[in-house]
C-alpha cells in the first residue's frame, strides 16, 4: 500500500474535485440560461405581456364595441361626425362659445 502522505493527498484530491464539481454544479444551478435567477427574469418578463395583454383585449373590446355601433346604428355615426368634423344639420344653427384669452 502507499505511505500516509500519499493517502492524504489522494484524500485532498477526490475532495477538491467534488468541491470543484459542487461549485460548478452551484453555478449552473443559480446562474446559468436555464438557472433560477433567469427563471424568474422570465416568469417577470411573461406576468408583464400578461397585463399589457389584457389591457389591449380590453382597448379592443372598447373598439369592437364602437365598430358594431358604426355598423348598426346611425346615432353614433352622427355623434361622432358632429363631435369631431363639426357637422351640423340643415335647418340647426350652430353657436360657438369662445373663451377669452387671459
Amino acid at each position: 500500500m502507499g505511505t500516509p502522505v500519499m493517502a492524504i493527498s489522494h484524500k485532498y484530491l477526490w475532495t477538491t474535485v467534488a468541491v470543484l464539481l459542487l461549485l460548478i454544479l452551484q453555478y449552473r444551478l443559480w446562474f446559468d440560461d436555464s438557472g433560477v435567477v433567469a427563471s424568474r427574469a422570465l416568469e417577470r418578463q411573461i406576468e408583464s405581456l400578461h397585463s399589457a395583454n389584457d389591457q389591449q383585449a380590453q382597448i379592443n373590446h372598447g373598439l369592437l364595441n364602437e365598430v358594431m355601433d358604426l355598423r348598426n346604428g346611425d346615432a353614433l355615426l352622427e355623434e361622432t361626425a358632429r363631435e369631431d368634423l363639426g357637422l351640423v344639420k340643415e335647418g340647426e344653427s350652430f353657436i360657438l362659445f369662445a373663451e377669452p384669452d387671459s
